[in-house]
């Protein structure tokens, strides 16, 4: 099977740019589109279709698949001084961090503008420079990542990933793949204890509060690992070992089988009835702490998709394509999506398994694939003539 890839032009590539891998994009839309599901139309045959894994879902889809991209990215920039690299990450990160600020911000104008969704009793409280206590300490808190906006926690959490990548990029650079993965084992292992409540650490040590006082629920120390899994990933996308692994088809049906037995289960310990095993079933897919069987599914899902995506652009382009063009910009699209989420209950109301509600994500999804496109017209625009 063919891989299909497109060429690049990143404002800061070098001379020849890294090969873009399409099928990648095309995931990274799917990821977009089942993130829109979740958030605006949860219950909806879209959404049931989309999250029938259970256990893994856009979220998931797209930490794994930013890291993954990431690696391959650095990887073909190996050649460049470190401090170049350094820089280059950091001011991604840099981007991603005022990503976040501006739906914080938009946060805040839109609780004191609409007091009510303020309320514990409001669907998606949202914080308010009241409740933080003040203007200072809430400028304070949006500035160290202690307000994250319910259903947008995505970017807070890639701002951390980003700084955690760039000693893991160095070591990659020099070889010390093992080093990077263990020492994320480690991490991970630390926060999910605390996470437990098993030691002195308060449980919320590693999360993002949703506001001062009011903890979140995604632990940026057990995601992180998803993160550097993929980056490791990517950063030896190209070597034969990788590539031999992933075209395989033995290990491509089996990872088929495996997934299909993993949401079978699912299944059974969410809709069958009361076991008692069902606890220590479900601590290994958390969400919050990640547990280890969704990252391992995530493996299985990428395994599964990854070659049906590049049948997809191989056969059927037109169905591919709009899922490709999401993927290339995949942080437009979910600014885009998050601030239609922040904005929307402020607005009107729909219940997310109704018609309206699935047409409503349709509409969001069309107007970040209209952006897209306007993006990627004026980057293929020829420059103006020199007079």
């Amino acid at each position: 099977m063919s891989e299909r890839t497109e060429v690049t032009e990143p404002a800061d590539a070098p001379p020849v740019a890294p090969r873009r891998i399409a099928a990648f994009d095309v995931l990274r839309g799917l990821c977009i589109v089942s993130m829109t599901t979740a958030h605006l139309a949860a219950g909806s045959l879209p959404y049931e279709v989309l999250h029938a894994a259970v256990w893994i879902d856009g979220a998931v889809g797209f930490v794994f698949l930013s890291g993954l991209v990431l690696g391959v990215v650095q990887r073909s920039r190996a050649d460049r001084p470190t401090g170049v690299v350094t820089r280059t990450l950091l001011r991604r990160a840099g981007l991603i961090y005022l990503a976040h600020l501006f739906l914080v911000v938009l946060a805040l104008v839109i609780a004191a503008v609409d007091p009510e969704r303020t309320s514990t009793l409001a669907p998606r409280p949202l914080a308010s420079v009241d409740g933080v206590g003040g203007l200072g300490p809430t400028i304070w808190a949006a500035l160290t990542l202690r307000i994250s906006p319910p259903l947008v926690s995505i970017l807070s959490l890639y701002v951390v990933c980003l700084l955690l990548a760039v000693p893991a990029v160095l070591a990659l650079r020099r070889g010390w793949w093992p080093l990077v993965v263990g020492g994320s084992l480690v991490l991970y292992a630390v926060g999910y204890v605390v996470g437990e409540g098993s030691t002195a650490l308060p449980r919320s040590t590693f999360t993002f509060p949703q506001f001062p006082g009011v903890p979140g629920a995604v632990n940026w120390a057990c995601w992180q690992l998803l993160f550097l899994v993929g980056l490791t990933i990517g950063w030896h996308w190209r070597s034969e070992r990788v590539q031999s692994l992933v075209g395989n088809v033995r290990v491509i049906a089996a990872a088929a089988v495996a997934l299909a037995l993993f949401v079978v289960l699912g299944y059974a310990v969410t809709e069958g009835p009361t076991a008692i095993w069902r606890t220590s079933v479900q601590s290994l897919f958390l969400e919050g702490r990640l547990g280890l069987g969704t990252i391992v599914m995530a493996l299985l899902a990428f395994l599964v998709l990854r070659p049906a995506a590049a049948w997809l652009l191989d056969t059927v382009p037109m169905v591919a394509s709009p899922f490709a063009r999401l993927g290339r910009h995949a942080l437009d699209c979910y600014l885009i999506l998050s601030t239609v989420v922040l904005l929307t209950p402020s607005v009107f109301r729909l219940e997310g398994a109704s018609l309206l509600a699935t047409l409503y994500a349709f509409d969001v999804l069309v107007l970040c694939w209209v952006w897209c496109l306007v993006r990627d017209r004026r980057r293929a625009r020829p420059p103006a003539p020199v007079p």
